[in-house]
């Protein structure tokens, strides 16, 4: 109030500032769209050790699944030519209403006659046919101390678990022919033409596991002294 009895009013400055539009559009549309999420560097990491040890998990089993666990049917399977014991225990496991059990017994004797099998593997093909080809006797202790033992494990999934695939199956093919043609024995072309069938794949198959063993002597050698 001023000395003439009016009532004074407060001076208000209008202060203006200058809106940026794009700047305004920016910010309103930042607004809308949806947050992403802050992925962790070192979960990116633990996701991509998870992945390489679930590859490394599932290159084994497969591995000890064509080593193994094949050959060892088809031994089965040629054992059933050569003895009525073993197709007695084979029949409850392709019924109709099998359970569980007998398909798991067949499971572990397949193993086990495929584990005799690679061992006549080891002697026909790298105690005789491979001699020429293998490792230094110190192979495995460079591998220890040039941290190389990761690498080493790729080349025997890649190549030598092939090569006992191959070759455990020409042992059961050898096995399987010797037996079938004792059963059936009767001198005709049908018996001819067989047995040629079974010399044929026979020689694919030792030609093939040959080349998968040198493959893998050879790689093994690159790595180790690489």
């Amino acid at each position: 109030m001023n000395g003439s009895g009016a009532v004074s009013r407060p001076d208000f400055k209008l202060h203006h500032y200058r809106v940026n539009p794009l700047l305004d559009f920016s910010c309103f549309c930042s607004t809308l769209a949806p947050s992403r999420p802050r992925v962790s560097l070192n979960a990116m990491d633990g996701d991509e050790t998870e992945g390489v040890e679930m590859k490394d998990l599932t290159s084994t089993s497969f591995g000890y699944i064509i080593a193994f666990l094949l050959p060892g049917l088809l031994g089965i399977y040629a054992l059933s030519f050569w003895s009525s014991d073993v197709v007695t225990l084979l029949t409850p496991a392709f019924k109709a209403d099998a359970t569980v059990g007998p398909s798991l017994i067949i499971v572990l004797m397949a193993l086990g006659v495929g584990l005799c099998v690679s061992a006549l593997r080891f002697y026909l093909f790298e105690r005789l046919l491979c001699t020429k080809h293998g490792f230094p006797p110190d192979t495995f202790a460079k591998l220890s101390r040039a941290n190389k033992l990761n690498s080493f494990r790729e080349v025997v999934d890649e190549h030598y678990r092939y090569h006992q695939f191959y070759g455990g199956c020409a042992v059961g093919i050898a096995i399987l022919y010797v037996g079938w043609l004792r059963k059936t024995w009767a001198f005709s072309w049908h018996v001819v033409w067989i047995s040629l069938a079974f010399a044929l794949f026979e020689l694919v198959l030792f030609a093939t596991a040959i080349n998968a063993f040198e493959r893998y002597v050879a790689r093994g050698n690159v790595i180790v002294n690489g």
